[in-house]
């Protein structure tokens, strides 16, 4: 008979990480799991850890493949999955103890597609951590994608625990690193009637690391993945009847790939990228005084206006440290 809850883990070259992240789900106080481990193709140690776990517990299951990116990890787990709800993890991740019991009873007793929870962000290069805090409430797709997109809630799917038949016509960009969690996360909540967000303690740890993928050195290709997710969210739901109702949320979001850019210095399309949110603002105009755009609106309009008052802007903003 099929797990209730299959918890998928995509792992590549986290060998450090690992062994944490998968102590603290087979010690799930919910023992009526499957645990899909996906091995992107891992060049440490991470397969001589895995096939250690695997030995001895019957609950692992184990996907060897090639690199392909987080995107397509998930999607081979996704695709292996037989439990009724699926939980998401990180393989530097790790679970509370009872989570998985907690929001699987929650999701039945709700009979919720979705369920959302707090989670802590560990930040172990600084050795501190703060908890995410969602906004609480029952919501339907159309108001939990507007929180989302106006940052009252989080686009990090391994805090949704949500049903396996959500995947029925979703779509995994293949490459899509930065960006893929919002990318997952637009289409999940689409296709989900009912969404809880719990009000809780913290149920998962979020291991931000400085060479992380989020949080690591900027390059080219994560600059492009910034521009691109806001764009396959909106080819995402273009012809959706529910268009008209988030097209707004939808230019918040890609106002906020915009200002992202700016924040980690990406100066060199600057005048192309604040262009492009005047041309958001004609549409919306309270958009640039809402977050995340409020904080730039100076150094966007001063973009928009030409490259020599957005480099002057630009310094202003680095000398008076908004932008770090």
């Amino acid at each position: 008979m099929p797990s209730k809850v299959s918890v998928v883990i995509p792992v590549y070259n986290v060998g450090k990480q690992l062994e944490k992240c998968l102590d603290s789900v087979v010690a799930q106080t919910f023992p009526d799991i499957e645990i899909i481990v996906v091995n992107d193709g891992s060049t440490d140690n991470s397969p001589e850890i895995i096939a250690r776990y695997a030995d001895k517990d019957s609950r692992i299951v184990v996907i060897d493949k090639s690199n392909e990116g987080l995107a397509y990890a998930r999607k081979s787990g996704i695709e292996a999955a037989q439990g009724e709800y699926i939980q998401h993890l990180d393989g530097d991740d790790f679970l509370e103890p009872d989570a998985i019991e907690l929001l699987y009873n929650k999701a039945i007793e709700e009979d919720a597609d979705m369920v959302v929870f707090p989670f802590w962000f560990d930040y172990v290069d600084e050795k501190k951590k703060r908890s995410s805090r969602p906004a609480p409430g029952v919501y339907d797709s159309v108001s939990f994608f507007q929180s989302m997109a106006f940052c009252r809630n989080y686009w990090s799917v391994c805090s949704y625990l949500h049903k396996r038949s959500l995947y029925a016509e979703v779509h995994f960009e293949k490459g899509l690193n930065y960006g893929e969690d919002a990318y997952l996360a637009s289409q999940l909540t689409y296709f989900a009637n009912k969404i809880v967000v719990l009000e809780s303690p913290p149920l998962l740890h979020y291991v931000i690391r400085n060479d992380s993928i989020s949080f690591g050195s900027f390059s080219e290709k994560k600059a492009r993945d910034i521009e691109l997710y806001p764009q396959l969210q909106r080819r995402f739901y273009q012809d959706k009847p529910t268009y008209p109702q988030v097209e707004e949320a939808l230019a918040n979001v890609e106002l906020g790939a915009i200002v992202l850019l700016l924040s980690k210095r990406w100066f060199q399309e600057a005048p192309r990228l604040a262009r492009r949110a005047m041309e958001i603002e004609k549409q919306f105009p309270d958009l640039l005084h809402r977050r995340p755009a409020r904080r730039y609106r100076k150094l966007l309009k001063a973009y928009a206006r030409s490259e020599f008052w957005g480099k002057l802007a630009a310094r202003y903003y680095l000398l008076t440290r908004k932008i770090k």
